[in-house]
């Protein structure tokens, strides 16, 4: 009979580490950004958050600790996918302009210490995002990878994922691949990104759904349908579902999502049109824009 007890207690134990997480949100507030306020990015560390206005002109940072604005850029462009150093002590962003009529993004850092700005990549055509490496960034302009560091580095390329013409292409070092993970010929890729662990991709294919893919276009994980899709963690993602009417967009929700399936929150109230999710992980906060121009702050709970 003892036998039985402490091996259905084992079995109790087993199965209950199994279960489900739970997604749990503990406290919503506003930024005080002073004006309005889109397309945000939170660094890792959760204390500092990037954000612009609605046509990406301009870049301003909110400090959560001394709850204070702080204005790095006026130029246009400035606010599409701008990202923090590794060290995160300065920000790169883009600068655009136009040479006979043809869209060029020049990459700028703004350190935070000293505010100093210097120019780190001139201006290239079909610039993608950055990603941060050690004391710089790798980037892809025209399907070429670039790099640029303060002083140089013999640290070898990290891993990076892009999509060229609506197609992923997957960079190790100095060679690329081209990926399919649907393997059809008119899928359309957007919001590509690897993981923290540069093990896994997620993308959104048009009129298909989101998924999760390894480094060989495996599909691992299919989550219904996000747009604007970004990790959380290497388990979770957050992403928009959001409505319009062939115009403007009439609802839109921030969701939180495992790669399993098995836990699934509405992250946003359920009377905002919440857009363009960002995370930091480190804080269990996940920041949002609202359409009239607000961002909050979600603090959530997993267990």
């Amino acid at each position: 009979m003892r036998t039985i007890k402490i091996s259905l207690f084992l079995f109790v134990l087993m199965t209950g580490s199994l279960m489900a997480q739970t997604i749990t949100v503990t406290n919503r507030s506003e930024v005080a950004t002073g004006k309005n306020a889109f397309y945000p990015v939170f660094n890792l560390k959760g204390d500092k958050l990037l954000f612009s206005s609605d046509s990406y002109i301009g870049l301003s940072m909110y400090d959560l600790s001394a709850k204070s604005v702080e204005n790095i850029s006026d130029e246009p462009g400035a606010g599409y996918e701008p990202i923090f150093d590794v060290s995160e002590s300065k920000i790169f962003y883009r600068k655009t302009s136009y040479d006979n009529r043809l869209r060029k993004d020049a990459i700028e850092c703004f350190d935070i210490a000293n505010n100093k700005k210097t120019l780190m990549l001139s201006p290239q055509r079909n610039l993608k995002q950055a990603r941060n490496f050690k004391n710089g960034f790798v980037v892809t302009a025209d399907r070429n990878l670039l790099k640029s560091t303060f002083g140089k580095s013999k640290e070898a390329l990290p891993v990076y994922v892009t999509t060229h013409d609506l197609k992923i292409y997957l960079y190790k070092g100095e060679k690329f691949q081209q990926l399919n993970p649907l393997n059809e010929t008119e899928s359309r890729y957007l919001w590509v990104s690897l993981s923290p662990d540069a093990q896994k991709i997620l993308f959104t294919a048009a009129g298909k759904g989101t998924f999760v893919c390894d480094l060989n276009g495996k599909i691992t994980a299919s989550l219904g349908y996000l747009n604007a899709p970004v990790w959380y963690d290497d388990k979770f993602v957050v992403g928009m579902q959001d409505k319009d009417d062939g115009h403007v967009v009439t609802a839109s929700k921030i969701i939180m999502m495992s790669l399993d399936g098995k836990a699934k929150k509405e992250i946003s109230a359920t009377d905002e049109i919440a857009m363009y999710p960002t995370t930091a992980a480190s804080v269990a906060k996940i920041a949002y824009n609202t359409l009239d121009g607000k961002i909050k702050i979600a603090a959530i709970q997993i267990k």
